[in-house]
């Protein structure tokens, strides 16, 4: 019985929740912020290769990777929130209409992980995440077309000390050490 009540809860977020992720907003000195939608697709640039959503006040980038999924917190001028403070789960659901909640850990410095069971394909992800007492939820959908379509960008530029979360697809320093980021060869 439990079982087919937490099922039930799980298709009705699927179910309830993509309008969210197809909202829009215009950018521009007058039209900031009159219209953010938590969730929302929109032409920011993704500074860690991935999707990124609104997450009012915030963003939430999400990397996939093959066995996991990498969520960034973006602040101010899209740099990543530190994860001191950051808590939270994922439901995912599979390209075989599975869904399983992960629980997220601490990545690097600046962002936290979703390990997924061995072979999952995700096809949307649903983000539950709590900044201290603020609580954030974004929906990623298509997540299996980006993989086919290869839309997961490797970075062109790492930190020579090899510090974990340094990758970025821009030149910079790295949120670790310091250290001017180099371009990969």
């Amino acid at each position: 019985m439990k079982i087919v009540k937490i099922s039930f809860v799980a298709a009705a977020l699927f179910a309830l929740a993509p309008l969210a992720s197809q909202a829009q907003h215009a950018h521009g000195a007058d039209a900031a912020d009159k219209h953010i939608a938590p969730g929302e697709t929109h032409a920011h640039a993704s500074p860690h290769g991935g999707m990124v959503r609104s997450a009012k006040p915030y963003h939430m980038e999400l990397v996939q990777q093959p066995t996991e999924l990498r969520i960034y917190l973006l602040g101010d001028k899209m740099a990543a929130v530190p994860n001191k403070t950051l808590t939270g789960s994922v439901m995912v659901q599979t390209t075989d209409n599975k869904t399983t909640t992960v629980p997220l850990t601490a990545g690097g410095t600046d962002y936290v992980v979703a390990k997924l069971p061995a072979g999952t394909k995700a096809r949307t992800a649903i983000v539950s995440l709590k900044n201290g007492s603020e609580a954030l939820n974004v929906r990623f959908d298509k997540l299996d077309t980006a993989a086919k379509a290869g839309k997961s960008v490797t970075a062109a530029y790492t930190c020579p000390m090899n510090c974990e979360g340094s990758a970025s697809d821009k030149p910079g320093s790295c949120p670790k050490c310091g250290m001017a980021l180099v371009k990969k060869a």
